[in-house]
Formats: C-alpha cells, sequence, structure tokens
C-alpha cells in the first residue's frame, strides 16, 4: 500500500523552490533527491569506509543496513506498458507546435526575455540604492538599512526565480488543455477530464508565480524609482498574461493546491 505520507502528485503542481517549501517531507520527488545525495555521498566516501578488511567499512554498512528503505520505492505497482500508437509522434508534435505558436506562450517567452535584460539593465540603479542603505547604515541616525537590504534581496529573488519558471510551466498548461480537448474526442471524455485537471493544476502555479512577480515587481517600483517605467512594462505585460490564462484555462484559478490550499479531498 502506497504511504500515506506523500501527497500524490504533489510536485507536478509546484515552483521547485524547495527552500521555500514546508511540504517536502511529504513530497515523493524531493525525497528521492535527498536517497541520491545521500547515495551519492556514500559513493564518494573515504575509500577505507569502502574496505572490507577496515572496521570503517563494517561500521558504514551496519548504518546502512539500518537505514529503512526509502519510502517512495514502496507500493509502486508493476508498470503496465501499453500498446504503441504509430499516430502518437504525429500528434505529440503537431501539439508541440501549437503550443510553442500560441500567444500566451509567446507572451510569456517575451516577459522571460524581458526580465532577463532588466536584471542587467538595472545593476546600476541598484547599485545606487545600496550605496544608500550603506551610507544610512554608517549615518548615526537611526536606521532600517540592514532589514532594506534584506527585503530588496527577496524581491530581486521572486523576480528572477519566477521568471524563468512562467513560460515552461505556461506550456505545460497550455499542452495539457490541447491534450485534454484531443483525448475527450479520440478516447473518453473521462480520460480528458484527467488531462484537464492536469492543465488547471500548471496554470494555477503559473497564476501564483505572476501574483507573487507582481507583488515584487509593485516594492520594485517603490524602492526604484528611477526604474519605474521598466517595471511598468513588466506589470502590464504579467496583468495581460494573468487575463489571458483566465480565459484559455477558467478551471486553473480555483484549482487545490496543497501546499496552499491543504490537501485535496
Amino acid at each position: 500500500m502506497p504511504s500515506k505520507r506523500f501527497i500524490p502528485g504533489i510536485y507536478n503542481y509546484c515552483d521547485y523552490w524547495c527552500e521555500r517549501c514546508a511540504f517536502t517531507r511529504r513530497c515523493r520527488n524531493y525525497q528521492m533527491g535527498e536517497e541520491l545525495k545521500r547515495a551519492d555521498r556514500d559513493e564518494n566516501a573515504d575509500p577505507a569506509d569502502r574496505d572490507a578488511a577496515n572496521a570503517a567499512f563494517w561500521t558504514a554498512l551496519a548504518e546502512q543496513l539500518n537505514r529503512p528503505p526509502p519510502e517512495w520505492l514502496s507500493g509502486e505497482a508493476d508498470a503496465v506498458v501499453p500498446e504503441p500508437d504509430p499516430d502518437w509522434n504525429v500528434r505529440e508534435e503537431s501539439r508541440r507546435e501549437a503550443v510553442q505558436q500560441h500567444p500566451l506562450a509567446r507572451m510569456a517567452m517575451d516577459y522571460m526575455q524581458r526580465t532577463s535584460q532588466w536584471l542587467e539593465d538595472a545593476r546600476l540603479d541598484l547599485q545606487a540604492v545600496a550605496d544608500e542603505l550603506v551610507q544610512a547604515a554608517r549615518s548615526p541616525a537611526p536606521s532600517d538599512a540592514e532589514d532594506e537590504a534584506l527585503e530588496i534581496g527577496d524581491l530581486i529573488a521572486v523576480v528572477t526565480w519566477y521568471h524563468t519558471l512562467i513560460p515552461p510551466k505556461l506550456c505545460r498548461a497550455l499542452d495539457g488543455r490541447l491534450d485534454a480537448l484531443e483525448t475527450e474526442a479520440v478516447e473518453s471524455e473521462e480520460l480528458g477530464d484527467i488531462r484537464l485537471d492536469d492543465a488547471n493544476g500548471s496554470g494555477r502555479i503559473v497564476l501564483l508565480a505572476i501574483e507573487r512577480s507582481i507583488a515584487a515587481w509593485v516594492r520594485l517600483r517603490e524602492i526604484v524609482p528611477a526604474q519605474e517605467d521598466a517595471i511598468l512594462k513588466m506589470l502590464v505585460a504579467l496583468d495581460r498574461l494573468r487575463a489571458g490564462i483566465h480565459l484559455a484555462l477558467p478551471g486553473a484559478r480555483d484549482f487545490r493546491l496543497p501546499f496552499l490550499d491543504g490537501e485535496p479531498r
């Protein structure tokens, strides 16, 4: 029986920011990664630990034998290999092309490229703000310079993290939407609903990334007024993208995310 510790599919609907996630213990994907890291550490351990004539070898072996098998290995059913579909590659390529040419996918890519450029272009203005905080910290007057510096670092981290996440997650959502329509027409409505649910989950993550990015940009606009015009363009782009997702994926807004809305019932 699969472990109840893990939330099924939680890793399909996340922003991959594990350092800020409170659900890593309940994520099968994260735990698999941790197991692989431990295995890599074991492989690169002291050579003496791999020598059976060395006491350290037996100590390490005892620790491994005492370690329970990773939970992500338990309860996995044997995979059923489906019959090959000769038209699958054609349909996949056609859908991939449709996703790449979708207006929302193009908008997301444009936002990513413009944000990457902004992170380069705004360096001098951000450095000027940093210099002001250094001067404020050296002043005898009370100052919140340290807190402000931490806040700016967090804002930059948010913008940086999500600008590269939005395009691939949105493409996954659009692909899922097209796949759902195709599946419903070719196979069954029930299976199509499953694919659509997956698309809505990815869409909700994109909406979350957009909301957090907008909040970060709004604050950066206040902190770096010299970049106001450029930041306003980012905000307009994100608002248009959000509106487009609401139209293309109307179910995304209400999709439940375990790490935000609690576990699905």
